[in-house]
C-alpha cells in the first residue's frame, strides 16, 4: 500500500469520521461526537527510549464526554502478527497518556478502537486477535494472557452495492477494485457528489491527487491534478470519459513496456551465450546489433544462428546483414 497517501488522505477528519461511520463504528457511531474528532501525534517513545511510529492517531468523545483513541494501521501486504504489533501500540499510547495525566475523571484509560486498511491482492487471513496468535493454555492459565482485538476493512472483499453512499470511504474502495476502464468511469462520476458537501478543498485535493497519481495506473501521472480539480467539480461526465482514455492509455503502455522488458532479457541471454561460445569481443559487438533487431522472430533467429555458426565473425556477420539488409 503507499503509506504516504494513505497517510495523507487519512490527515482528514472526514476519511476517518466516514472510516467510522460506514464500517468500523458502524451500528454505534450515532454514540460519538464528531465535532470532537481530532488527529493526535501517533509517535510512541517507551520507558527505555526506543520510539515506535504508528500510521495514524485519532480521537473522538462519546456523547458522554470520555474518549475514544483509533488506531489507524495501513497494510498492502497480509501482517500474520498485526494483532501482536497492534497490541504493542495501543500499550505505548496508553504509557504516553499516563506519562501525560491525560485520563478520566478517577484515572480511567479510554478505550481503544485499532482499524487496520489493507488493500492487498490477496483476502486478509491473518488472526484478528493476541487468543488466536496463543499456544492453547488451561483455563486458570488462560484468564493472565493479554487481550486484543481489532477491525480489519479488506477493500477487495466488498462489493459496490454493499457499501455505504456518500462515504468517501467506499469511493476509495471503487478506484481500489477498479479493473476496467468502465468501472473506473464509474467511481470518477461518484466523486464530485460526494465530495462537495466536505467543504475541505484541501480533501478533493489529496483525494483527486491519490486517485490519480497512486491507485490508477502510471499514465495518469502525468496529469495535473490543479487542471483536473475545476474540471472534476463541473464536468464530472467529461472527466469520466477522458478517465477511460488514460486507462485503456497506461494499459497499452504497459503492455508495451512488458514486450520491450522480455526483448531486453532476450537480448541479454544471446549475449552471454555468445561470450560463452565466441568471446566478450564477439559478445560486445553482437550486443550492439541486437539493439537495431525490434520485428518479432528476429532474436530468435540470432538464437538459431548461435548453433549453427562456428566462428564468431560468421555470426557477427550475419547479424550485420539483418540489422542492415542490402537493398
Amino acid at each position: 500500500m503507499q503509506d504516504a497517501a494513505y497517510k495523507n488522505l487519512f490527515s482528514h477528519p472526514r476519511m476517518v469520521e466516514d472510516l467510522l461511520r460506514g464500517f468500523a463504528a458502524k451500528g454505534w457511531s450515532d454514540a460519538l461526537d464528531f465535532t470532537t474528532l481530532e488527529k493526535v501525534p501517533s509517535e510512541f517513545v517507551s520507558e527505555d527510549l526506543r520510539r515506535r511510529q504508528g500510521d495514524g492517531l485519532w480521537r473522538v468523545r462519546f456523547r458522554d464526554a470520555s474518549w475514544l483513541q483509533v488506531l489507524l494501521e495501513f497494510q498492502s501486504t497480509a501482517d500474520p502478527y498485526m494483532a501482536v504489533r497492534l497490541l504493542v501500540y495501543a500499550g505505548l499510547l496508553y504509557q504516553d497518556l499516563i506519562r501525560r495525566g491525560e485520563l478520566g475523571a478517577g484515572g480511567e484509560l479510554p478505550p481503544v478502537l485499532p482499524v487496520v486498511l489493507y488493500n492487498g491482492r490477496s483476502r486478509w487471513k491473518a488472526a484478528d486477535e493476541v487468543a488466536k496468535l496463543m499456544a492453547p493454555v488451561g483455563e486458570p492459565l488462560a484468564r493472565y494472557q493479554p487481550s486484543l482485538r481489532y477491525f480489519v476493512l479488506d477493500e477487495r472483499g466488498h462489493r459496490a452495492d454493499d457499501l455505504p453512499r456518500g462515504n468517501l470511504v467506499t469511493a476509495l474502495i471503487g478506484f481500489e477494485n477498479s479493473r476496467s476502464p468502465e468501472a473506473l468511469g464509474r467511481a470518477v462520476s461518484l466523486l464530485p457528489d460526494w465530495l462537495r458537501g466536505s467543504g475541505e478543498p484541501e480533501l478533493k485535493r489529496a483525494f483527486l491527487h491519490w486517485a490519480l497519481r497512486v491507485v490508477m495506473p502510471s499514465g495518469f501521472g502525468s496529469q495535473d491534478v490543479s487542471l483536473l480539480l475545476p474540471q472534476l467539480e463541473e464536468e464530472p461526465t467529461m472527466l469520466a470519459e477522458r478517465a477511460k482514455e488514460w486507462y485503456e492509455e497506461a494499459r497499452v503502455q504497459g503492455i508495451e513496456q512488458g514486450i520491450e522488458r522480455g526483448r531486453a532479457e532476450e537480448r541479454a541471454l544471446l549475449c552471454r551465450q555468445a561470450a560463452r561460445k565466441f568471446g566478450p569481443a564477439t559478445a560486445a559487438r553482437l550486443s550492439g546489433l541486437l539493439d537495431g533487431l525490434t520485428a518479432p522472430g528476429q532474436l530468435g533467429e540470432v538464437g538459431d544462428w548461435m548453433i549453427e555458426c562456428g566462428t564468431g565473425a560468421d555470426l557477427l556477420a550475419r547479424a550485420e546483414r539483418m540489422v542492415q539488409p542490402s537493398s
